[in-house]
């Protein structure tokens, strides 16, 4: 299937057909991995990172963990 390459800002672009999005699973904002073999262009969707509650949780340590911040007075129905 052809596409054409068009000049975008100081870089150039490349319209994917729907069908081949739809087959992979790119939509508006999937970030893609670009990879270069033999003089070829290889486009590769990654993977949205998906974090968990206790993944994030197991992640707090000494070294990161912050004490209270001081904001000021209560206001409105924070009192």
């Amino acid at each position: 299937m052809e596409a054409l390459v068009t000049k975008w800002g100081n870089s150039l672009g490349i319209r994917l057909p729907a069908s081949i999005a739809n087959q992979v699973k790119i939509t508006d904002g999937t970030k893609v991995n670009l990879i270069l073999k033999k003089n070829k262009i290889e486009i590769v969707p990654l993977k949205p990172e998906k974090y968990s509650l206790d993944d994030m949780l197991n992640n707090i340590s000494d070294d990161n963990l912050h004490s209270e911040i001081e904001t000021g007075e209560s206001l409105g129905v924070e009192i």
